[in-house]
C-alpha cells in the first residue's frame, strides 16, 4: 500500500493525519465504504481526496454547492493536483473542454452537484469510465429528514448502483440516528463502517440571551462584536433584519457586508471572497450564507433569531473557530420571533394536495406553461407570498423525479405526470409534524436550564455530558470565558478604539440636504494648485456617502473643477456614479 504519511506530505504538506483520517484513508482504499461523522473543521474533504490522488481510476465528489466545489478546485490546483469541476455556471465549451480532461484521464478527482447526473447522457459518460469512487459531502441533504433536504440526492443510491456500487463515502457533520438510517438506506450502505469523532468542540462557547426588544438585541450585539473582535457573522431569519442591522450597526461605527439569496450569483461569491480575505470582516446573513463557508479565525456567531432546527444551528455555530482558538456563539431569543420559524416550517412543507393543485395547475397551462414563471405560479396558488417555498420545493421535487424538463419562465415542460401515490411518497404526512417537533427541541434548546453541549450532544446520538461542558452559559459565566479567552482580540469596529481612532474628514457640499448643509470645507491643493476637485480620493478608499451608505471607490474622475467617483455599495455591490461636490459625505480612514 502507499505510504500515506508520505503522500500527505507530499500533495498536502502536512506530516500528521488528524483524529481517524489515516483509518478512514486506509479502510476506502481497501475497496469498502463507510459513513463518516465529522465536527466541522475536523478535516473531512481530505478523507476523499487522499484516496483520489493515490488510488486507481477516477474518483466522484458530490458536493451541494458550486461556489464550495470552485473553491475546494480552486485550493487543490494552486497545489497542482489533478481536480476539476464541472457544472450550470460554466459555459458549454468550459464543460466540454473539462468533461474531455476527464475522459483522457488527466483528473483524478471530479466535482459535480447530485442534479449534474440528470444532464444528457453524463451518467453514462461516467459509467463508461469506470469510475473507482464516490463521495457524498454533506451527505445529511440525502435524507427528508435533513435540515438541508436536497430531493436529487436522494437519487444518488440509483446512480452507486449504475457506477457498478463502487465505494462510497458519506460525509456529514451533522446527522442525527433517525439522518444516518436515510443515508444508509438511500446509498444501500446497511453494512458499511461508522467513523464518527463526535461533535464536541471545546473551544466554542454557547450562550443564549434572553431579548426583550429589538433594541436589546441591537446593543447586546454590539456589545459581544467589541468584546469578541475578529471576522464575526450575524444571521438573520429575514432580509429586512439584515437591511436594518446594517443601518443600526453603521450607526456604532461598524462597517457590515451584507449576505441573503436576492443578491445575484456574482453578488454573492463576490461578498463571500471579501469576507474571506479580511481580518475584521462582519457579515450579515441569511442561512444562505452556509455550506461553504472555511474561515478558519470567525470569533463570533450570533443569531439573531433562532434557527428552524438544533442540527442547523450547530453547523452554523460550527463555522466559528476553527484554528482552535477561543470563539464566542450567542442566540439572541425572543419568543416572538418564533412565529417567524413556523411560517417557514409551513412554507417549506407542501401537502400532497397542494403538489396536486399545483400540478393540475400546469397541466391546465398547456403550451403557456414554458414561459411561465416562479412568481405566476405562485400568484395563483400563494398569493405572490416570496418567503412562501412550497411552489419551489414541488417543482424540485418534479424536476427529480423526472416529471419536468426545463427551468420555469424559461423552457418549463411536463413530461410525466405523477400519480398521488408516488406525489404521496414525496411528501409523507409526517414530514411537517417532524420539523415542527424540530422546531420545539430548538425551543427547548433555548429555555431549558441544562447545558448546552449536553442537549446537543443527546439529539445527536451521543452520551450526554453530565458532568457539564465548561464552555456554555448554563455552566460556567460568560464574563470569565471572555476574558479567559479572548484577551487578544480588538474591536471590531473601523477605528479599533475610540482612542486610537482619527477623526474622519468629512465632507459638507452644497446640495438639498436640509438646512445647515450649505458650507463647503476647504479641498486639499492638488499638483496645480488648485483645489483638487477629487479630494485626494483614489481607487480603493472607502467612502461614506450620505442617504446611501458605506461605498468602495473603483474610479476617480476629474474634470476641471468637477470630481467624481464611481462606487459600489458595500450591502449590496451596486455601482453608483457620485458628484463630490452635490453629495455628503466622509472619508473612512483604514
Amino acid at each position: 500500500m502507499t505510504d500515506l504519511n508520505q503522500s500527505l506530505l507530499k500533495l498536502y504538506g502536512f506530516s500528521t493525519f488528524r483524529g481517524p483520517q489515516r483509518e478512514i484513508i486506509e479502510h476506502h482504499l481497501s475497496g469498502e465504504s463507510a459513513l463518516v461523522l465529522m465536527a466541522t473543521g475536523d478535516g473531512k474533504s481530505l478523507c476523499y481526496q487522499l484516496p483520489g490522488f493515490v488510488g486507481d481510476g477516477l474518483t466522484i465528489v458530490v458536493s451541494p454547492l458550486i461556489a464550495l466545489m470552485d473553491d475546494q478546485v480552486a485550493a487543490l490546483s494552486k497545489r497542482d493536483l489533478p481536480a476539476t469541476c464541472i457544472h450550470s455556471m460554466l459555459t458549454s465549451e468550459e464543460r466540454n473542454h473539462r468533461l474531455q480532461a476527464v475522459v483522457d484521464g488527466k483528473i483524478k478527482l471530479l466535482y459535480v452537484t447530485p442534479e449534474r447526473f440528470r444532464v444528457g447522457d453524463f451518467l453514462a459518460k461516467m459509467q463508461s469510465l469506470k469510475v473507482q469512487r464516490l463521495a457524498i459531502d454533506e451527505a445529511h441533504c440525502l435524507s427528508q429528514w435533513g435540515h438541508d433536504f436536497r430531493p436529487d440526492y436522494q437519487r444518488l443510491g440509483e446512480v452507486r448502483e449504475a457506477l457498478g456500487d463502487v465505494p462510497c463515502l458519506a460525509l456529514t457533520a451533522t446527522a442525527t440516528p433517525q439522518v444516518q438510517e436515510d443515508i444508509r438506506a438511500v446509498l444501500r450502505l446497511d453494512d458499511a463502517k461508522l467513523f464518527h469523532t463526535g461533535i464536541a468542540r471545546d473551544n466554542l462557547f454557547l450562550s443564549v440571551h434572553d431579548a426583550l426588544t429589538d433594541q436589546d438585541k441591537i446593543d447586546r450585539l454590539a456589545t459581544i462584536l467589541q468584546r469578541t473582535g475578529g471576522p464575526a457573522i450575524v444571521y438573520c431569519a429575514l432580509i429586512k433584519d439584515l437591511r436594518y442591522l446594517e443601518s443600526e450597526l453603521q450607526r456604532r461605527d461598524f462597517w457590515p457586508m451584507v449576505y441573503h439569496g436576492d443578491l445575484s450569483a456574482h453578488e454573492r461569491r463576490t461578498q463571500q471572497a471579501k469576507f474571506q480575505t479580511r481580518n475584521d470582516a462582519l457579515m450579515l446573513a441569511t442561512n444562505a450564507f452556509g455550506m461553504g463557508v472555511d474561515k478558519a479565525d470567525i470569533r463570533a456567531i450570533v443569531h439573531w433569531q433562532m434557527p428552524r432546527t438544533l442540527e442547523a444551528y450547530y453547523q452554523e455555530v460550527g463555522r466559528a473557530g476553527r484554528d482552535g482558538r477561543g470563539a464566542f456563539c450567542e442566540l439572541l431569543y425572543r419568543e416572538e420571533d418564533l412565529v417567524i420559524q413556523r411560517n417557514f416550517t409551513e412554507w417549506a412543507n407542501p401537502t400532497a394536495e397542494f403538489a396536486r393543485d399545483l400540478i393540475d395547475h400546469m397541466v391546465g397551462l398547456g403550451d403557456r406553461l414554458h414561459a411561465a414563471d416562479i412568481e405566476q405560479l405562485r400568484m395563483t396558488l400563494l398569493h405572490k407570498n416570496k418567503r412562501d417555498g412550497r411552489v419551489d420545493t414541488v417543482l424540485r421535487l418534479l424536476r427529480s423525479a423526472g416529471c419536468t424538463t426545463g427551468e420555469a419562465g424559461l423552457d418549463l415542460k411536463i413530461v410525466r405526470e405523477p400519480d398521488d401515490d408516488e406525489i404521496a411518497r414525496w411528501l409523507p404526512d409526517d414530514k411537517r409534524q417532524n420539523d415542527l417537533m424540530g422546531l420545539l427541541k430548538m425551543v427547548r434548546y433555548a429555555n431549558e436550564p441544562r447545558c448546552r453541549k449536553s442537549v446537543i450532544h443527546q439529539h445527536f446520538g451521543f452520551d450526554d455530558l453530565t458532568a457539564g461542558c465548561g464552555s456554555c452559559d448554563v455552566c460556567t459565566d460568560r464574563t470569565g470565558w471572555l476574558d479567559q479567552h479572548m484577551t487578544e482580540s480588538m474591536p471590531l469596529t473601523k477605528g479599533r478604539s475610540q482612542e486610537a481612532k482619527p477623526e474622519p474628514e468629512e465632507v459638507l457640499v452644497r446640495g438639498d440636504f436640509g438646512a445647515g448643509v450649505a458650507e463647503e470645507v476647504r479641498a486639499p491643493a492638488a499638483a496645480d494648485g488648485e483645489k483638487d476637485p477629487t479630494y485626494g480620493l483614489s481607487r480603493g478608499d472607502w467612502i461614506d456617502i450620505a442617504g446611501i451608505g458605506l461605498c468602495c471607490i473603483v474610479r476617480v474622475h476629474r474634470h476641471g473643477k468637477t470630481g467624481r467617483v464611481d462606487v459600489e455599495r458595500a450591502s449590496d455591490l451596486k455601482p453608483r456614479s457620485i458628484d463630490l461636490r452635490r453629495r455628503r459625505w466622509k472619508r473612512i480612514e483604514n
